[in-house]
């Protein structure tokens, strides 16, 4: 968790927990609601109405799988690797355009839900803002381009060709996330109310926004990237994000960036989740000099090409397919606590 005592106010908080099992329970998701209330505290408000808040969870195969089988699919593909879910923010267009997008990139749909939130459950500023949001059931093709990269380069698309804003696009994850506050969540979401969501891991965010000013999109986690603090070298990681041929997030915020960075570092450049996040956060120099002579030499030389692209202060929390990676920056001022229960 992130986060202090009740008299500060001045940062976003963080919460995780993640079953070392790898079960997924309903205990897991209410942990993380709790933990976010109880660090309600950290998070801002304008005119009474929560920044946002956000979850990041395993994708809820139980409940989606019920949901197949009443649509005449087959519910047993929820526990394939060809399965993926699609959250998407539809803008001003229509379902209709993403559907060829999908198909270009060998994804096939299964199921659309639009139907799943109540702005009752929203403050007055959340409900003018809320967005169309949509769930897609999605089969990848065989034979075609590995899973993740093709869903990396359909929501790519996706986000160029419309002004939709894909939320989350995964065979491993799915991101729920508003304008408003930690409770408004299972109030507004209807699986996060469902007895059937079950995860092995949460993240939960609550937003205090700085930087940016708050938006349903703005609102972290993002696909695999939430944090509590700022990013105080954007312009460097742009430009170097740009060198590397990366798309970067639509009218992004820092945090945006980061996200959309590391997923371009893991699925297009093939490095893994750890080694982005070292690239992304690299530790200090006096840091370095504690290493053996192989990780000095590997990391003054990663530091040489691109510097700290993404220097905070910061605590963060990533997640890319089942890895999940906890940290701070090199500056150390946004702490981040471990604890094991039984």
């Amino acid at each position: 968790m992130g986060g202090a005592v009740a008299s500060e106010h001045d940062a976003c908080a963080l919460v995780s927990v993640a079953r070392k099992d790898a079960r997924p329970t309903r205990e897991v998701l209410d942990l993380v609601l709790y933990g976010m209330a109880c660090l309600a505290h950290r998070s801002g408000a304008v005119d009474g109405e929560g920044d946002g808040a956000g979850v990041l969870t395993d994708i809820p195969r139980a409940l989606w799988a019920d949901l197949l089988a009443r649509a005449g699919e087959d519910a047993a593909a929820v526990h394939g690797g060809r399965f993926a879910v699609g959250h998407i923010f539809l803008g001003q267009g229509e379902l209709a355009e993403l559907r060829p997008i999908l198909a270009a990139h060998g994804i096939r749909v299964l199921l659309a839900r639009t139907e799943t939130t109540d702005e009752a459950a929203l403050g007055p500023r959340g409900r003018v803002e809320a967005p169309r949001f949509v769930q897609l059931a999605l089969e990848l093709a065989r034979g075609g381009r590995p899973g993740s990269r093709a869903l990396y380069e359909a929501a790519v698309e996706i986000e160029r060709a419309t002004d939709a804003t894909v939320v989350s696009l995964s065979r491993h994850t799915v991101v729920y996330k508003l304008r408003g506050v930690g409770s408004q969540l299972p109030a507004y979401f209807a699986d996060l109310a469902d007895h059937r969501f079950a995860t092995s891991v949460a993240f939960g965010h609550n937003r205090y926004a700085t930087n940016t000013s708050t938006s349903f999109t703005r609102v972290q986690p993002f696909a695999v990237f939430a944090h509590n603090g700022e990013i105080n070298t954007i312009s460097r990681l742009r430009e170097e994000a740009r060198a590397l041929g990366l798309p970067l997030s639509r009218d992004g915020s820092d945090s945006q960036d980061v996200d959309a960075v590391i997923r371009g570092l893991v699925i297009r450049h093939r490095l893994t989740p750890i080694e982005a996040i070292e690239l992304l956060f690299p530790p200090i120099v006096n840091e370095m000099k504690r290493m053996s002579p192989e990780l000095q030499d590997a990391y003054v030389q990663a530091r040489a090409a691109f510097g700290p692209l993404a220097q905070g202060p910061a605590a963060i929390l990533a997640r890319v397919g089942d890895t999940c990676v906890f940290g701070v920056d090199a500056l150390g001022l946004r702490p981040l606590w471990h604890v094991e229960t039984d």
